[in-house]
């Protein structure tokens, strides 16, 4: 095959997988999982394992080129394809080993971990061959389009954790309008475009609560107190829980990106605005509560207050002297 046709065979295989609607599948049941998404992805992961299997054999040195002057550039992309390859196989054995003992959601966690590693796996992989190749990459775009669905998603969150009228646990005039607004911020979540890209634990969790809010509002116990109490706390928990978004590898590497950038304009630019440097710091809403209340009310802020808000950021939460990791060694960090 020609550097061009193993190209197509990436993307043959990530079409395939984007034909696989994960949200549509939520109302199934195991038996119905297996027998319909399953397949169907399975199907685009082997033919992405067999494409890097190609790639691999294509760009692998010869034995005797190997010991002695085996193209660095060709070397790079049969070791990324190599291990990228291994990688989706071992999602394939994952998919092939559920059975109708599986919880549904337990189904559609495997196959959205699985469809998101082809993704990152056959973009890192092309995006190598293609710097080599001097091709136009095709599937570039989907590293950027995971940062861009990770900032939409930890937008979702900030909306969310906003949208409910209180942290505080409300005392009983006040519970059944707090829970109101919990059920209404509930729906508005689960209508985002950016749904199906929650992690499978949170979309969980949204559910189980979305259905005990609305059962406590509709009366199921009479609206006691105690038990409308006990559910606040639980959806509290899960507003602070939502904030682990700030754990995805990509939004760990952008944060730290925009981190130092502002931290350098700073230094830079003595005249630098706060109303400019919360414009530029916009990105990182949801992040940091102290952050956040800095660049949603950034003239009360002084600069110094911005300085040791970033400085602490840029040390506590992402580590100040560790760098952003290589595209691809990103592509296969652990799924959050």
């Amino acid at each position: 095959m020609t550097p061009g046709q193993l190209q197509t065979a990436l993307t043959d295989a990530i079409q395939l997988a984007r034909q696989v609607d994960l949200r549509r599948c939520e109302q199934l049941e195991t038996r119905r999982l297996l027998q319909e998404p399953v397949p169907a992805l399975r199907g685009a992961v082997l033919a992405g394992a067999r494409a890097l299997g190609s790639v691999h054999a294509h760009y692998e040195p010869e034995e005797q080129d190997a010991a002695t002057h085996a193209d660095a550039g060709r070397q790079r992309i049969a070791d990324l394809a190599f291990v990228a390859r291994l990688d989706l196989g071992e999602r394939l054995e994952r998919l092939g080993a559920m059975t109708v003992s599986e919880a549904p959601w337990s189904v559609i966690a495997t196959c959205g971990s699985a469809r998101r590693r082809l993704f990152k796996c056959a973009a890192a992989v092309e995006r190598a061959l293609c710097e080599h190749e001097g091709l136009a990459p095709r599937l570039e775009g989907l590293l950027t389009q995971e940062l861009e669905r990770s900032l939409k998603v930890r937008q979702a969150y900030v909306l969310f954790r906003r949208g409910l009228l209180t942290r505080a646990e409300p005392t009983a005039p006040w519970l059944l309008p707090v829970l109101r607004r919990a059920a209404v911020c509930f729906s508005e979540l689960t209508g985002r475009d950016i749904y199906e890209d929650l992690r499978i634990e949170d979309r969980t969790e949204l559910r189980r609560l979305q259905a005990a809010v609305l059962g406590w509002l509709n009366g199921e116990d009479g609206h006691a107190f105690e038990s409308g109490r006990r559910l606040w706390q639980d959806v509290a928990v899960f507003a602070e829980l939502l904030t682990q978004v700030n754990l995805r590898p990509e939004l760990r590497e952008h944060d730290q990106a925009l981190l130092g950038s502002l931290l350098r304009s700073l230094e830079r630019e003595a005249t630098l605005s706060v109303e400019r440097l919360a414009e530029l710091a916009r990105p990182l809403l949801g992040v940091d509560d102290v952050l956040d209340d800095c660049i949603e009310n950034p003239t009360a802020v002084e600069r110094t207050e911005w300085r040791e808000t970033l400085e602490r950021l840029a040390s506590s939460l992402l580590g100040a002297s560790a760098g952003p990791p290589p595209p691809e060694q990103d592509a296969f960090a652990p799924d959050l």
